[in-house]
């Protein structure tokens, strides 16, 4: 009979409750600290980009005379250093 219908397979026991909580836990984790690693790379990339900007504000701050347009770049500047101490946490 076993050449004509084959043998029995063995089968693995169901998984568990507690099987299926554990396998669900380490997806939780590691999904977080995806999420966690890919936001400090895009917080990292935020502060380079404004820091770039205060870099190019220093400079325009130097070429102006001292008046109206040299208080209006200082203005700007001030607004992009909070964002980035912002970001900086």
């Amino acid at each position: 009979m076993k050449r004509v219908f084959g043998a029995k397979k063995n089968k693995e026991p169901p998984p568990t409750i507690q099987d299926a909580t554990d396998e669900c836990c380490l997806l939780y984790d590691s999904l977080i600290k995806w999420l966690l690693s890919r936001r400090r790379v895009t917080v990292d990339e935020k502060i380079k980009k404004l820091d770039a900007e205060l870099a190019r504000f220093r400079e325009q701050i130097k070429k102006t005379r001292p008046g109206p347009a040299q208080e209006a770049v200082k203005a700007r500047a001030m607004r992009i250093f909070k964002q980035r101490r912002m970001y900086e946490g």
